[in-house]
């Protein structure tokens, strides 16, 4: 049965979530870059962020699942959402649906404020966005639908506001170390119903940035995919290939993507004798790499290795690996995003990679990481951006 949330009743308290020393808490349970710039978080640059919401029944990940219904906005309510500190306001760009964008999961589809049936201005300070229905019910969860085209082949649609984006036109300019956003859900007497905090540290200078991206398929949500035991995502009937938006490093506010990159799983690897050295072995499920003399093909010993990827799957599972898909007997890596969607491309820019799941003999949930060294190529570099994709076995 579709779970929902309902602003009607007072939310429950929230346990705390935290995710690299950032805290959340409430109906936020995370702040990130938004998925189409490559320094949306770089101190002392425009502000591109999204705020991941969450209930007490679904937390953290678990709120993205399309099963699982968003909020809305009660009839009369509004919703609230205020740049509280780390945050200094462009006076000249209007807080409008110009410059927040609610969507309905991750990927985002987004809900464009005419379509959906609400409007957004600016609240009691000029740090606030205020969001309300044009019409008594226009923003009840199951109406909040996204209207992108591919929406409709989705196995499961999403409904309900799940992210806040904020950054398409850029009304913020990120300041200090940290930034901190507070969201507010409001009745119609103006009495707060829910609300949520969170902080993200802002970077001292950019890095490479790996995104969930739904350029592709025509914004179809290639995220929480459904089938069944031994089957192939992006092969089996209604599954996708898993895409992601690849920024490389990029000064200012540039979008220059990582070309030429794939990945290989555990299992290639071992059939390729490689052996992971000790400070790549968080990556228990592959490692993803550039291509570097331009032949095509990925080989751990030659080629570039910038990230990793890890796996969670159910207990005593066997056979799950992510794959580069071939195409014409040669790995299909990372190409410039105007190849997929040529207006998508002249907008973000950067690049898309594309990868397909084999997955394991057990039903439940797979949940895969995948990760970009913080510096690509140095093997000793940490964990800098990385996108989470879950797979449902059923």
């Amino acid at each position: 049965m579709i779970r929902k949330v309902f602003l009607y009743i007072v939310v429950s308290i929230f346990s705390l979530f935290s995710l690299n020393n950032a805290y959340a808490d409430g109906v936020v349970s995370q702040v990130v870059s938004a998925p189409i710039f490559a320094n949306g978080t770089v101190r002392d640059i425009p502000s591109g962020i999204n705020i991941y919401l969450q209930s007490d029944n679904d937390q953290g990940l678990d709120f993205m699942n399309p099963e699982v219904v968003g909020y809305g906005v009660s009839p009369g309510g509004s919703l609230e959402v205020e740049m509280i500190s780390g945050f200094e306001r462009n006076i000249n760009v209007p807080l409008d649906d110009r410059s927040l964008l609610l969507t309905v999961g991750t990927p985002q589809q987004g809900l464009p404020a005419k379509v959906s049936g609400h409007t957004i201005s600016q609240g009691h300070n000029r740090n606030t966005f205020v969001i309300k229905p044009t019409e008594f019910d226009s923003m009840m969860p199951e109406k909040l639908a996204s209207p992108a085209k591919g929406v409709g082949f989705d196995q499961v649609q999403q409904r309900g506001i799940k992210i806040i984006h904020i950054g398409r036109h850029f009304a913020f300019v990120s300041r200090d170390e940290i930034g901190i956003v507070e969201v507010r859900f409001k009745d119609s007497g103006g009495n707060i119903i829910a609300k949520g905090r969170g902080e993200i540290k802002f970077l001292a200078e950019p890095r490479p940035q790996i995104f969930p991206t739904n350029v592709t398929h025509d914004q179809r949500n290639h995220n929480w995919q459904r089938l069944a035991p031994g089957q192939v995502v992006g092969v089996a009937q209604g599954t996708l290939p898993m895409p992601f938006l690849l920024f490389d490093k990029n000064e200012g506010i540039g979008n220059l993507g990582i070309y030429d990159a794939g990945v290989l799983s555990s299992q290639q690897l071992e059939e390729l004798q490689y052996q992971l050295p000790e400070s790549l072995t968080r990556y228990n499920g592959g490692l993803i790499i550039k291509d570097r003399n331009g032949d095509g093909i990925l080989n751990p010993n030659k080629d570039i290795i910038i990230g990793g990827i890890s796996n969670e799957v159910p207990e005593d599972s066997k056979g799950f690996q992510i794959v580069t898909p071939l195409v014409k007997e040669k790995p299909f890596l990372s190409k410039q995003t105007s190849d997929f969607n040529k207006r998508a491309g002249e907008a973000i820019g950067g690049s898309v990679m594309q990868v397909v799941a084999v997955v394991g003999d057990k039903i439940g949930l797979y949940r895969t990481r995948f990760s970009l060294l913080e510096r690509l190529g140095d093997l000793t570099s940490p964990d800098g951006s990385s996108v989470t994709y879950t797979i449902v076995v059923e």
